[in-house]
């Protein structure tokens, strides 16, 4: 063991060799982490690229969907490339994730005659992130969130405050019927440049002040509300670990970005997130495995009772709208090997993943999310809650789960806090658990992913 470090020699035994952006030196009884840089720039790029390149195709090329994808591949190698680089055993089984999803991929293929790759990207989305983070620090992941939060929030005031010039920066409508599915019709409102959804008939939901729905950098106010939530998720789970300035803007900024986007779901999710990371650290451990069921008998009661109008642009009718959606399914569709609501499926992210993974593979995903997760600290338990309550409540009435400006910071944040069992655990489960007292474990337990 000569020249060899005693904090080394027990990793290389435990964990195998730490990657060589996270190696820890011993020196004078000083412990020092690697900065992890090229990650968290990947998944800054990962989260933004689509702002800019609205701005390339408004200003100096026109674009296609070719474009986007090429990005987003990219984005992906860069990712594996990395993770590659410091691969270690315990990064096998996101891994066995994406080889599943593969062969799924290949056996939807083969039945119904036609290959298509974007179903396997969603899943490997998931995977790609949650593998990047083994390969950063914690201690870098405050860094990430409030970086971000400073460019979303400028975001948001400049385009609440300078609507036009903010229109003209992006034109997102160019952008999107260049890039995606969309033409020029499916923009109800002529005199908007903003996304479709930045302006709908109706009162707002929180009618605090009088704007249309802004989507700051994100470019769909879907999406930001999906990071209002993420935020939200984030700020309960690790507000321990962050200085009252830091929560103070993290929660004020997500409060205007919550008012600005007028998001109905993000609100519901957010408020719901909140009771459960309260709860979470008295509950027993795998209780997460509940949410998605637990929310999908509640919709369908939701619709027993209330009967609301699935034609309605609300959520109780988009609930409404998918679970009408699921009634019609047959075996085909159970098992993914049909397209026939594949289109339909858009608005509900359960049937689009039913669709496009199968229920079995729907449910395989969700056991190995809850089980494989760690619950050691109330960082983990809490964020694990706040994450379950956003994947089952989007899947609801929505398939921008998949989108990877929200999947790159979603599970980088959820790999992150796993990474850190360090410092302090969860007390013991049971009737006595919030009274304990937190324990002290040694410090290269944040290494056990």
């Amino acid at each position: 063991m000569h020249g060899v470090s005693p904090i080394h020699a027990i990793a290389d035994q435990r964990w195998g060799p730490l990657p060589a952006n996270l190696a820890v030196s011993s020196r004078r009884g000083a412990t020092r982490v690697g900065p992890g840089i090229l990650p968290i720039a990947i998944v800054l790029f990962a989260v933004l690229f689509n702002a800019g390149l609205a701005i390339v195709n408004a200003h100096v090329t026109p674009l296609t969907a070719s474009s986007v994808i090429a990005v987003e591949v990219l984005i992906v190698a860069a990712a594996h490339a990395v993770v590659l680089w410091h691969y270690r055993p315990q990064m096998l089984a996101w891994y066995a994730v994406i080889a599943v999803a593969m062969l799924f991929a290949v056996e939807r293929g083969l039945v119904l005659g036609t290959f298509e790759p974007k179903f396997l990207r969603d899943v490997m989305l998931i995977a790609t992130f949650a593998l990047l983070r083994m390969t950063t620090p914690k201690n870098r992941l405050v860094t990430l969130v409030v970086t971000l939060h400073v460019i979303v929030l400028g975001g948001v005031l400049y385009e609440a405050l300078f609507t036009e010039s903010f229109s003209a920066l992006f034109d997102v409508r160019g952008y999107y019927i260049a890039t995606r599915a969309f033409d020029a019709s499916d923009f109800w409102n002529s005199a908007s440049d903003l996304f479709v959804s930045a302006t709908r008939p109706g009162n707002r939901f929180l009618e605090l002040v009088e704007l249309h729905r802004v989507s700051s950098v994100f470019l769909e106010p879907v999406s930001l509300g999906n990071y209002v939530v993420i935020i939200t998720a984030f700020l309960c789970a690790n507000y321990r670990n962050m200085s009252f300035k830091t929560i103070a803007f993290l929660m004020v900024g997500n409060f205007v970005a919550l008012v600005a986007c007028d998001g109905r779901l993000a609100a519901v999710s957010s408020a719901i997130i909140v009771l459960a990371a309260w709860a979470a650290p008295r509950l027993p451990q795998r209780s997460t495995l509940l949410y998605l069921p637990g929310v999908l008998i509640g919709a369908v009661l939701l619709v027993i009772v209330l009967h609301p109008n699935q034609l309605e642009d609300n959520f109780p009718g988009r609930i409404a709208y998918g679970i009408e959606l699921l009634s019609r399914f047959e075996v085909a569709d159970w098992l993914g090997n049909s397209d026939t609501y594949l289109v339909p499926a858009a608005d509900s992210g359960l049937a689009y993943a039913i669709t496009t993974q199968s229920v079995v593979g729907l449910m395989a995903f969700w056991i190995f999310l809850v089980f494989g997760a760690k619950e050691r600290t109330p960082e983990q338990i809490r964020y694990l809650h706040g994450l379950c309550v956003y994947f089952a409540m989007t899947m609801l009435v929505s398939s921008s789960l998949f989108s990877i400006k929200m999947a790159a910071l979603l599970w980088f944040i959820f790999g992150s806090l796993q990474m850190d069992a360090a410092g302090r655990v969860a007390a013991p489960r049971g009737p006595t658990r919030g009274r304990q007292r937190l324990t002290a474990q040694p410090a290269l337990g944040a290494w056990r992913v």
